[in-house]
């Protein structure tokens, strides 16, 4: 629950942050920059069409014609015999991207008018502004507007103006003669995204001469260089997509281009009889665009793939995409990709532990993200990827402040409280996993390890006070020592006793074999601690061990404020009780079958016997650990060995066969204590005449 609050708590931080800076503009320019380097990586690009040419009035050109007595601006009759030679070509379409509105000789306007209008296939420009309703006078304003109305309201029918096209007020026109010649008219303005980069291109855009509804719609110069071709003019008027990202086929002059002059030249030596520098042949079936790109009368933009992009090259990039039905779509909302972005960047890294794996699954993620969106991009696509990425960002970094922050000070919190009695391996677990030891508990097979210090009286009035603290905090830390080994967590001290309990909050391990092998690693430390004490003098001391294997309610117990990791229920009670029958047994170490059967794996021992416990109707079997298998002396197994026959004997009904085993093993230095148990309850039962049924009650703990 508390993950989940502050997963919700980042998210929602997140988003705010992120629609805030949408709100700003600022994930729309960091998108362009993103979408800037899709085209510089020239994925899915292709090369431009065969049949798109563009015609440049260059410097070259401008010097020839002024060599030859044609200075700059040209007689219109040099465009008139131009058109008229890419015509007797075949070429297509004819485009000038020029603005016709200045007037020239009169002889010229009117042959290059005559010229137009004998060639449906040529488009003239026009030019939208901003200082004036209309066109120059009430005359020029009804002849756009008639054309407007001609060329139709755009959308499909029916439906509403798509919101990209502005409405367009004021527009200069070519010459009076040459626009009514002309058949079609295309403007030329191109609108900038909001870096000042020019990347999209409009098809069409809604044309009213006064503040009244929009009457109708005028196409731009590329639209009317493919009307001019002969294409029909409802499929572009009802595009979806009338403001579109051009798919730009590559840096400037990219098109097959021609020089202006070589035009006019080759018309003249076509005339003398003379080889022509581009034969008319060359122009069958070509659009073909008129641009200007000299000293002085430079028309370039920005782009992605060039700062100095030629204005007429743009027209021929979207004359391209729209014959090749090719211009990039955007899909996808930017807010929605960017807020799905900061779940998943939140979601990342509280659903994995640590540093390195939410790292890594960001890097993933944003890996994927990016390696998507150039995909997409290849096959004509343009996704989010600014806002998402970002939102990545926001939501990762939003969370591993959250765990610096918050989750971070509960986690030194309760290494601090756990790092004493868990072992590194579990106290990980618990790290990555705190709810695990959350207020509450669950039901949990474990196996329970209790010990107990014989002899701590005696040795409490040897020594003083502070010796005593000393001596329990150097037994307590050697003694913890195997059991944190083992995996177990200590759960508490109860005077001079350890409660330990293997198999929680660690799961996946062998508790009971990690129980027995603790509890004689445990043992053979107070061995050594007692031999340090007879060294100095001092009273012995000797630890007794109760292991159980059973089902617990393991969790943090307590109150709100205050509590502790520990098991409860019947199993902690019976491995209390099997620590204090090694005090009857002269044992050191007793076990349950339960804790026997699943970790005697590698440990020799030997049974006890049935001991019916308080409590508990049924007996149970209990074991005493002696040493892992690899360490057990010949001598040792040999008294094993001995102790099972004499058991043996008594379960098959030799009761005076088994007490003589017994009597004979009395003796023994180790284990003797036990041997001697069963020949004095042997004898008891012997002298009452009352057989005896080998199980060992015990009243007492």
């Amino acid at each position: 629950m508390r993950n989940l609050k502050g997963l919700l708590a980042v998210a929602a931080g997140a988003t705010a942050l992120l629609l805030t800076l949408h709100g700003l503009g600022l994930i729309e320019r960091l998108e362009l920059i993103t979408l800037d380097a899709r085209y510089t990586s020239g994925v899915g690009r292709s090369a431009p069409r065969e049949d798109v040419v563009i015609a440049w009035i260059d410097q070259e050109s401008m010097d020839y014609m002024d060599e030859n007595g044609f200075s700059f601006p040209w007689p219109r009759s040099v465009y008139e015999a131009v058109l008229g030679y890419l015509n007797e070509g075949g070429a297509r379409a004819v485009a000038f991207d020029l603005l016709f509105d200045q007037r020239g000789l009169a002889e010229d306007d009117e042959q290059f008018a005559a010229a137009l209008e004998a060639a449906p296939n040529a488009a003239l420009a026009l030019k939208f502004v901003q200082f004036r309703a209309g066109g120059r006078n009430a005359d020029e304003t009804a002849r756009l507007a008639a054309r407007a109305s001609a060329f139709g309201p755009l959308g499909s029918p029916g439906t509403p103006r798509p919101s990209g096209a502005p409405v367009e007020r004021g527009a200069v026109l070519p010459l009076d003669d040459l626009e009514h010649a002309a058949q079609w008219l295309g403007f030329v303005n191109i609108r900038p995204d909001a870096d000042k980069v020019y990347r999209r291109y409009d098809v069409a855009r809604a044309w009213s001469g006064d503040a009244a509804a929009p009457i109708g719609a005028l196409p731009s110069l590329a639209a009317a260089a493919l009307l001019a071709g002969g294409a029909d003019a409802a499929p572009l008027k009802e595009r979806d997509d009338q403001r579109f990202l051009l798919n730009f086929r590559g840096p400037d002059y990219t098109f097959e281009h021609v020089k202006f002059v070589n035009l006019f030249v080759s018309m003249n030596n076509v005339a003398d009889g003379l080889e022509p520098v581009y034969p008319a042949a060359r122009f069958k079936d070509k659009y073909v665009l008129i641009g200007i790109h000299a000293e002085g009368y430079e028309d370039i933009h920005p782009t992605p793939l060039s700062r100095t992009f030629p204005g007429v090259e743009l027209h021929a990039t979207a004359l391209d995409n729209l014959l090749a039905g090719d211009a990039l779509r955007e899909v996808g909302d930017g807010r929605a990709a960017g807020v799905l972005g900061a779940l998943l960047g939140v979601a990342a890294v509280f659903a994995l532990p640590g540093v390195v794996g939410p790292s890594l699954a960001l890097a993933a993620l944003l890996a994927a993200l990016i390696g998507g969106a150039f995909a997409a991009f290849g096959a004509g696509y343009v996704v989010p990827l600014a806002a998402p990425a970002l939102g990545l960002a926001l939501g990762g970094a939003g969370s591993f402040v959250w765990r610096v922050a918050i989750e971070g000070r509960e986690r030194r919190e309760m290494k601090r409280a756990f790092s004493s009695y868990m072992a590194p391996e579990v106290l990980a677990e618990v790290l990555a996993h705190p709810e695990h030891v959350a207020l509450g508990g669950e039901a949990r097979e474990v196996t329970l390890f209790f010990s107990d210090l014989a002899g701590f009286t005696g040795l409490a009035e040897h020594i003083g006070p502070e010796a005593l603290v000393r001596f329990l905090n150097d037994y307590f830390t050697r003694m913890c020592e195997p059991l944190l080994a083992e995996r177990g967590v200590i759960d508490k001290f109860i005077g001079d006793a350890i409660m330990a309990l293997f198999g929680a909050p660690l799961r996946g391990m062998n508790h009971a074999h990690q129980g027995v092998r603790a509890a004689l690693l445990a043992s053979d430390v107070s061995a050594h601690i007692a031999a340090e004490l007879r060294a100095a003098g001092r009273p012995a001391i000797e630890t007794r061990i109760g292991v159980h294997t059973g089902p617990a309610i393991v969790g943090n117990m307590g109150s709100a404020k205050r509590f502790d990791y520990t098991a409860i229920g019947d199993t902690v009670n019976l491995a209390s009780r099997l620590e204090g029958a090694n005090k009857a047994f002269g044992t050191r170490i007793l076990v349950s079958e339960t804790t026997w059967s699943a970790g005697r794996e590698g440990v020799a021992a030997r049974e006890v016997g049935l001991v019916g416990v308080k409590g508990r109707e049924a007996p149970i079997r209990v074991f005493e650990p002696w040493a892992l298998e690899g360490d057990l002396a010949a001598a040792d197994r040999a008294l094993l060995g001995r102790h099972d026959e004499a058991l043996v004997r008594l379960r098959a009904g030799d009761a005076v066969g088994a007490r003589a085993a017994f009597e004979a093993l009395a003796g023994e230095p180790r284990g003797g204590a036990l041997a001697a148990r069963y020949a004095e309850r042997l004898a008891l039962a012997a002298t009452s005449g009352e057989a005896w049924d080998g199980v060992w009650r015990l009243d007492a703990k």
